[in-house]
């Protein structure tokens, strides 16, 4: 007599998706030289489970859709990387996009001949939508009503097309759009958040950031070889192979409409002027079209944070943009000053960026070299 084959469902046979998402986070934390505190692992377990829902719903009708993610704290908490580590361990189809980035794409679909209207708007939603089950979006803040509309038709489009969110922000939901001017009116924008996504709070007590860590896992390693470096001086300089360019090297860009005059530009290194970067008309679709075509950046003259005045202001803001747009993009970056560049200063007075917090944590990856030092390794380099 025949024996018919008896199988075990594949939920028992298979492993358990959520277990693999999480032991696969953990091991690149490992990989990356530290290990996952509380609150991370919390984070990481959420971000499984919510992993397994997504496959999951591929292959049989959950009884209810997974809800969003929103993972908040304080700057250097660990909230990117472990996006960044989810979502190359997630098997979805998926989008990445970093605010500035997402904005640039929003405006670039809106210029054209039916540029000013909602279809335009809406259009350009759509396509950054288009084809994805879940978008992960990093570094979601809100500072300008005009962003928060966009935002608010970004939220709408994808609940009405069941495309699922991951976010990361410093901000809880709550404290988006703090100026007290346009606060109220993103109060609807904000109560759809809450009922959209789960909040998951990363609050550890460490600035990760301000800690050594190898570069094997996601990360941001060539950001990180960039350094700060002041007086300047050509033998600072030399040690890292940087020589200033002569006047005769200069010329003009056009990375989108806004013209720069930059000291060096080619293949490889862009060298700028803080003022010529940042006191101009420049925005942040410049920096992410420069940064495509330039991999290292040496930016030189940069003030003394400390000495800012409100006519400064608007640069200094433009600088918080080159930073962030760096960063996420793992570019090289030197800054030079003469005078000391700290950004751990209190930034209350409205003169230095909103998110200076940010910008110090991301800044402090940068290695120094400063007059002193420098003083140092030449005495010990005589002795």
């Amino acid at each position: 007599m025949a024996v018919t084959p008896t199988f075990k469902p594949a939920s028992r046979i298979s492993r358990n998706p959520a277990r693999t998402l999480i032991e696969g986070m953990a091991h690149d934390a490992v990989r990356s030289g530290f290990e996952l505190e509380p609150s991370q692992r919390q984070a990481a377990e959420r971000l499984a489970a919510f992993g397994a829902q997504v496959t999951g719903r591929r292959r049989a009708l959950p009884r209810k859709s997974p809800r969003s993610l929103y993972l908040h704290g304080p700057v250097g908490r660990g909230k990117t990387w472990l996006m960044d580590s989810f979502y190359g361990r997630l098997d979805a189809r998926k989008r990445r996009v970093h605010f500035h980035d997402f904005f640039r794409k929003l405006h670039s679909g809106t210029h054209g001949p039916e540029a000013g209207n909602g279809t335009a708007i809406q259009q350009s939603v759509d396509a950054l939508l288009d084809g994805v089950e879940v978008l992960f979006f990093d570094e979601f803040h809100v500072h300008d009503i005009g962003d928060g509309m966009f935002i608010s038709r970004l939220l709408r489009t994808a609940a009405q097309r069941r495309v699922l969110l991951v976010v990361t922000s410093n901000y809880a939901p709550d404290d988006l759009l703090p100026n007290p001017l346009w606060h109220d009116h993103f109060l609807p924008t904000i109560e759809a958040i809450k009922e959209m996504m789960d909040l998951v709070e990363i609050n550890g007590a460490s600035d990760f950031r301000r800690y050594p860590v190898s570069d094997t896992g996601p990360g941001h390693g060539a950001f990180r070889s960039g350094r700060i470096v002041s007086p300047g001086t050509p033998r600072q300089l030399g040690r890292l192979g940087l020589f200033r360019p002569p006047p005769s090297q200069s010329r003009v860009l056009n990375p989108t409409t806004q013209p720069i005059v930059v000291k060096n530009s080619d293949p490889e290194l862009l060298w700028v002027g803080f003022e010529e970067l940042c006191s101009g008309l420049t925005s942040t679709a410049d920096f992410l079209a420069l940064a495509e075509t330039h991999k290292t950046w040496v930016i030189d003259d940069v003030p003394v944070p400390a000495e800012g005045d409100a006519a400064s202001a608007p640069a200094w803001q433009r600088f918080s943009n080159v930073v962030d747009v760096l960063y996420d993009q793992d570019i090289t970056l030197f800054l030079i000053g003469e005078g000391p560049l700290d950004w751990d200063i209190d930034a209350s007075d409205g003169v230095l960026p909103v998110d200076l917090a940010r910008i110090a944590s991301r800044l402090s990856l940068l290695g120094r070299s400063d007059a002193d030092t420098s003083m140092e390794s030449e005495e010990a380099a005589g002795s």
